[in-house]
């Protein structure tokens, strides 16, 4: 037993280094394409992170403060913004609450203004990440699912409706009124004779589970 918490221990520490390693990367870059390669790199390692970004020990507040505050920077910036959305969500996904609490005042007045602009139609966790960082509040959700269904192009749906999460919602109130919105949507898209909103309603009913 005491062989295999050292050989973990040990892991672990090689973990913690190869994630510093990468972080310094992005930090000291500066070219486009550089930083990209960056960001990239550190999607397996934040997967091998999960149990720690869940613990979230006073070194992983840290590690993931300084991470967003680098991921700011390419957030907004239409080649880097997958990558950038990406980590964003594995951070959130793993870190639960305490994620939540940390990122939502960094990061949500960007990720909402970059929902309503035109140049981030394609980026499929976009408008995930903004549903996250509300903590899935039934109101928003509401709102998204009714874009997707009404205003979004067919691009972003494509790209971003798959993956809003609504297979996630913890609140079984939430899943319910939300399945009841979307079968008044799936009605209406019948009587309007609507098949681009009836399809796109019934796929998003499938979603909520």
């Amino acid at each position: 037993m005491r062989t295999n918490r050292t050989s973990k221990s040990i892991d672990a520490k090689k973990l913690a280094k190869r994630y510093d390693d990468a972080l310094l990367a992005l930090r000291s870059r500066r070219a486009k394409e550089a930083r990209l390669e960056a960001l990239e790199g550190l999607k397996p390692i934040l997967y091998e992170l999960s149990p720690e970004i869940k613990a979230w020990t006073g070194d992983t507040r840290l590690r993931i403060y300084l991470l967003v505050q680098e991921v700011l920077k390419d957030v907004a910036d239409p080649r880097s913004a997958n990558a950038a959305l990406g980590l964003l969500t594995l951070v959130l996904s793993k870190g639960g609450r305490s994620a939540l609490e940390m990122l939502r005042p960094m990061v949500r007045d960007k990720i909402v203004a970059m929902y309503s602009e035109s140049g981030y139609q394609s980026e499929r966790f976009l408008p995930r990440v903004m549903l996250m960082l509300d903590d899935y509040n039934l109101e928003l959700v509401e709102q998204v699912t009714k874009d997707a269904i009404h205003c979004w192009s067919d691009e972003r749906f494509r790209a971003a409706g798959p993956f809003l999460g609504l297979d996630e919602l913890k609140e079984k109130e939430t899943r319910n009124k939300l399945k009841d919105m979307l079968g008044g949507e799936i009605a209406a898209a019948g009587v309007q004779r609507d098949p681009a909103a009836l399809n796109r309603a019934v796929e998003l009913y499938h979603e909520v589970k």
